[in-house]
């Protein structure tokens, strides 16, 4: 027998290698008549790997019969469908819920099971039974056994407790319930500790209540007034998180008892308020993450960020980060509010999500079917011409950069706590990633609660609040000679919203300006001053280095301080960061720079294998451009350097030794990713 892990951002099967690249073919979808054909075009597209969901309600056609054989119907032929993908030479990824949503009736749940929710034993008891006919017929097609081909298992699909479906159920309003029970636990039992934290006065934890604070651009819940109703709500998505751990580890071992022995995945929503990213990946083999960008990144100017760092923090965290569902195409009614989705979008999205370090996708869907629209092959195994070559192009690109291979070039890191992104204390233009994205530069997020940080310099970019034991690993890391960065929002209360001050911050003594101001400010005097817009916080005598400026009718100012702390320091600046200020602080302390660019909405990644680098150049402008992009990090090299574009199979040599930019042209909602290569 194989053995199939997870090893070096690769599924391994046996010695063999597996890049996860795959496509979304939902069989009982499609005619059977089509499937072979379908299957020829995703092969002629490059892939080798492909992804399907199995509907329980579908397979169950009543009540304990189920059909995987095409004996009701050809399309539940299940069987037929793996002995198929398996005799064209492909890996599958399978996909058997219970869960599938999939724009599916009940998503793919039989209504007799559809009315509990996931962890009410009644709906255990019947999931159980689910997985034990499904596994019955895919366990002969597993490739730990002779033959198989099935590498890697998803279990149940975007795992949330859906409280406006079975709220009720467990105790968010009406009956106490499960939530009742986490909050007893979570508080030990101790009702006073409860009553303090939360400002309330039950006399039973049968009474508590979770306050839902206002969802943003939603009219829903009601605003935060201050720390107690913000705890409140912090509680309520501690609760989501243990429901969806919990039941994501009952579902995993549900199947290992049924013998499953390849590796086990969970798809997440690409947000915080159902999944702490990190507590699923614990229970399971890898997590991967659900991106449906709109068309062109053109729902709000945040959008292309926001994507690109949400692939940034799944790579902190996930054992091979993956885009789990990665959107091609849309279901009806989404593409009215997603827009037409043109092939420069696909390159756009698809290059977006390389530069921010992605090793692998899915896309979903990769064939058309009822209720989808825009992919790349339709449900007769034809093709969308002006689509098709752009996937083709795009999975070429994939395999000559290999990115499971690559490791970024950069030195940057950036705090980023999700309960804070969850409680809607931290906002989407958090104005060091705003100032961080103008800068084109790359960086990595980094989870204070866990991995220490290997990068040479931390920018801050949470809120006020963060818990004791996440400001002391922040501690940890400035003692051995990190470089951590914080402007006007800086750690100085944990998680009970008690001052805490681990770190070494120092409080302001004013702030200045009821409006933003310009003035100018200098961190070191052998640089240039940088021009600042922004209201500030001055501070009074401290230790360290002061930051002083000149505001004008206010006179010289303390507007920061650098402050040694064991083997490194840190950096607190009263305003708000812009990129020139980003720019200044790396040239202060000399970190070493990648690549970044001086054109407006170019963004830029540097990646290395060995002698090799790969550049991925993205332009999420409306126009045109020509970039100049500095690659600091091949400065040392000297002699002519071969340099491929992989988006075009066209090559060119440069003497890089003239510390000259690379110039390019860079086409509006597009991109290219270079390959650099030393000639000898």
């Amino acid at each position: 027998m194989r053995k199939v892990e997870i090893r070096k951002n690769v599924i391994r099967v046996g010695s063999r290698d597996i890049r996860l690249l795959s496509g979304e073919v939902h069989y009982w979808r499609l005619n059977p008549s089509y499937w072979k054909e379908i299957l020829a075009r995703v092969r002629e597209m490059g892939l080798k790997v492909v992804s399907t969901y199995v509907p329980w309600n579908y397979h169950e056609y009543k009540k304990d019969k189920f059909d995987f054989r095409g004996k009701t119907d050809p399309t539940r032929n299940l069987v037929r469908f793996l002995k198929l993908t398996r005799a064209e030479g492909f890996w599958l990824v399978i996909r058997p819920g219970p869960y599938i949503y999939s724009e599916w009736p009940n998503e793919g749940i039989p209504s007799y099971a559809y009315k509990y929710h996931r962890l009410h034993p009644k709906y255990l008891e019947l999931a159980k039974a689910y997985i034990t006919n499904v596994c019955q017929i895919i366990k002969p097609y597993l490739a730990t056994r002779p033959g198989g081909h099935i590498i890697l298992l998803q279990a149940d699909n975007e795992i949330d407790p859906w409280p406006d479906i079975f709220g009720q159920q467990y105790g968010l309003n009406g009956k106490p319930g499960l939530f009742q029970e986490f909050i007893r636990d979570l508080y030990h039992g101790n009702l006073t500790d409860l009553n303090e934290a939360w400002g309330t006065q039950y006399a039973s934890f049968d009474k508590a209540e979770p306050f839902i604070a206002t969802m943003l651009n939603d009219e829903r819940g009601t605003p935060l007034k201050g720390d107690k109703e913000l705890k409140r709500n912090i509680d309520y998505f501690k609760f989501k998180y243990f429901y969806s751990r919990e039941y994501a580890k009952w579902v995993i071992e549900a199947f290992r008892k049924q013998r499953i022995d390849i590796p086990i995945y969970l798809n997440l929503y690409p947000f915080f308020y159902a999944h702490d990213w990190r507590e699923m990946q614990s229970v399971s083999d890898l997590v991967g993450i659900d991106l449906y960008p709109s068309s062109e990144f053109s729902e709000d100017k945040f959008e292309q960020r926001k994507v690109i760092d949400k692939v940034r923090y799944l790579r902190s965290v996930s054992r091979l980060p993956f885009i789990a569902e990665f959107g091609a195409g849309v279901w009806h009614n989404r593409h009215y509010e997603s827009g037409i989705l043109t092939p420069n979008h696909y390159r756009l999205i698809t290059l977006s999500a390389l530069l921010g370090g992605i090793v692998g996708w899915n896309w979903y869907m990769l064939v058309n079917r009822d209720n989808w629209y825009m992919s790349p092959i339709n449900e007769w195994g034809r093709v969308h011409p002006e689509l098709y070559e752009v996937f083709q192009q795009l999975v070429t690109i994939f395999n000559k950069m290999n990115p499971a291979s690559l490791k970024k070039v950069t030195e940057i890191g950036v705090v980023f706590n999700p309960l804070q992104y969850a409680a809607r204390t931290m906002p989407h233009n958090h104005p060091v990633l705003s100032a961080m994205d103008e800068t084109s530069m790359d960086y990595e997020m980094y989870d204070p609660r866990f991995d220490p940080c290997d990068k040479k310099i931390l920018f801050y970019s949470g809120n006020q609040w963060l818990e004791k034991s996440s400001q002391e690993n922040l501690r940890k890391y400035v003692e051995k000679g990190g470089i951590l960065v914080a402007f006007r929002s800086y750690p100085r209360k944990d998680e009970d919203f008690k001052p805490c001050s681990v770190i070494g911050f120092e409080d302001p003594a004013s702030i200045l300006f009821e409006f933003k101001r310009k003035f100018k400010v200098r961190l070191d005097t052998s640089l240039p001053p940088v021009e600042v817009l922004s209201s500030v916080y001055t501070f009074g005598d401290l230790k360290g280095q002061k930051i002083v400026a000149d505001l004008g009718g206010y006179g010289k100012q303390t507007v920061g301080y650098i402050k040694k702390i064991g083997k490194g320091k840190i950096v607190h600046l009263g305003f708000e960061p812009t990129r020139d200020l980003v720019m200044e602080i790396m040239r202060a302390f000399k970190i070493p720079l990648g690549a970044y660019s001086s054109t407006r909405d170019i963004k830029t990644a540097l990646f290395r294998r060995n002698q090799h680098h790969y550049l991925v150049v993205v332009n999420n402008g409306s126009e045109d451009k020509s970039a100049s992009i500095y690659l600091p990090a091949l400065n040392h090299r000297t002699g002519k350097i071969l340099v491929k574009d992989l988006s075009r199979n066209s090559r060119d040599t440069h003497a890089l030794e003239r510390r000259m930019p690379f110039s390019v042209e860079i086409p509006r909602k597009d991109g290219k990713v270079f390959e650099f290569r030393r000639l000898k």
